[in-house]
């Protein structure tokens, strides 16, 4: 293969990948649209990533309350916030108690999509997480129409131990089921179950759905609905088994309000676009045409991230991950920078065409061992640490550590392999005989 069809070759790929980062980019910031005739909606990434007051309007409630004898405000407030992140996975939201006045304040992200068989209105998800959410466990067969009866209750919420979310596969169709570990007294409670029959689960003393007893543990399903709401359902039902009854009554108060936040996430786009933005004048300025890959290859994995946080719905973009994604981004570009920065001063100060001084500061050669050990080291560091803080149920620490554990990853693909890969496909541009294209110094 000639030198001239290998630039070509090459130039067809970059502009390839050129037309890939910029089509993402597009999308993540496009405005919302109805996609077809059903009402379904696409929103953009930017959109879905704004799960927080911080960044986006959010629909405030106001309830009086009413405590059953010896229940805390407290207790109601943390079963509250438990419900609204493990049903909805809204980690940011503000719950607040009064107890002078009396009253409980909620408030969670306003939702764009208007059609609310996609996702519930905000006034649903208010509703669904007020309830008292007393489940019971009733020793009665669910396939004969069971009513609620006190004296066929055999498990209620004093033993249950732990509740999880699982999803199966049923006919092409992905449904999902809430299983819930007992304590060693449910365990001998539920030896009266028989396995395979399902028995009925009960919600506020109205029957809900049915459960079977595997000999170890309850899956709770509503395996004949849809998927969205079957998922829906089941993480309802873990977040009241893990949250408890409120042991409360909340009234809602007047309508809802809409809190405008017209800044948060402008302000927060416009600070990070222009650290994005620094740094790759830095990569064109200090590199002239070889800081078009770390260019190219920074702006794909902020786009990516960006996609990857819509296709999970990351509803935990508050102030704290807004910092750990400009902190994982620096510690991306200062590893890209230090491999690019070997690169020209082997071209300039050690006199190097661009083919050695890319084979000697890019390869993985024993000569580059010392070097790479760091990044490994730096590299799997921010993902432990991203780890620990991801496993810590607060505001703070939480989202911190999502935004590490993603930015390890992909500093991770973009300094050791998509840096490395074009630096060594634009090797056909340079003319290797010769030491007429250098970095700059």
């Amino acid at each position: 293969m000639t030198v001239q069809t290998k630039k070509i070759l090459v130039s067809l790929l970059l502009c390839l990948v050129l037309a890939v980062t910029v089509t993402l980019g597009v999308f993540c910031f496009i405005p919302n649209f109805e996609v077809n005739e059903v009402g379904d909606y696409y929103q953009s990434a930017y959109t879905v990533t704004q799960k927080s007051g911080a960044f986006t309007d959010t629909v405030k409630a106001t309830y009086s309350i009413k405590l059953d004898e010896g229940t805390k405000g407290e207790s109601v407030v943390n079963a509250l916030k438990t419900r609204l992140e493990k049903t909805y996975g809204y980690y940011g939201s503000k719950v607040d108690y009064n107890e002078a006045s009396g009253f409980v304040t909620v408030e969670i992200p306003k939702s764009d999509n208007t059609n609310t068989s996609v996702k519930p209105s905000a006034q649903t998800i208010l509703n669904n997480v007020i309830v008292n959410g007393k489940v019971e466990i009733l020793n009665v067969n669910y396939s004969n129409s069971p009513s609620y009866s006190q004296d066929s209750v055999v498990l209620t919420q004093e033993h249950f131990r732990r509740a999880s979310v699982r999803s199966y596969i049923n006919q092409d169709v992905t449904l999902y089921i809430c299983r819930v570990r007992l304590t060693k007294e449910g365990s001998k409670l539920a030896e009266e179950l028989a396995e395979s029959t399902p028995y009925t689960v009960a919600i506020d003393g109205t029957v809900e759905t049915w459960v079977y007893w595997t000999g170890s543990e309850l899956q709770i399903t509503y395996a004949y609905t849809d998927e969205s709401t079957s998922e829906e359902h089941a993480r309802a039902m873990n977040a009241y088994i893990s949250s408890g009854a409120l042991n409360a009554t909340l009234t809602q108060e007047g309508s809802t309000e809409t809190i405008e936040n017209k800044l948060g996430g402008l302000i927060y786009l416009v600070v990070f676009g222009a650290i994005v933005l620094a740094s790759f004048i830095f990569f064109a300025v200090r590199y002239k045409s070889i800081g078009l890959i770390p260019i190219i290859t920074q702006a794909l994995a902020v786009f990516v991230f960006m996609f990857f946080g819509a296709l999970v719905h990351l509803e935990i973009f508050n102030v704290a991950m807004g910092i750990g994604v400009i902190l994982a981004y620096a510690f991306m570009t200062v590893f890209s920078a230090l491999a690019f920065e070997k690169v020209r001063k082997l071209m300039v100060d050690g006199n190097k065409n661009y083919s050695v001084a890319r084979y000697q500061a890019l390869s993985f050669s024993r000569d580059n061992r010392k070097d790479l050990l760091i990044s490994l080291i730096a590299h799997g560091a921010l993902l432990v640490l991203g780890i620990i803080l991801w496993v810590i149920p607060t505001l703070v620490t939480a989202p911190l550590g999502n935004a590490f554990v993603y930015g390890a990853v992909l500093s991770l693909i973009v300094t050791f392999g998509l840096n490395r890969l074009f630096a060594l496909l634009i090797v056909p541009f340079f003319d290797v005989k010769s030491n007429r294209t250098k970095a700059r110094k």
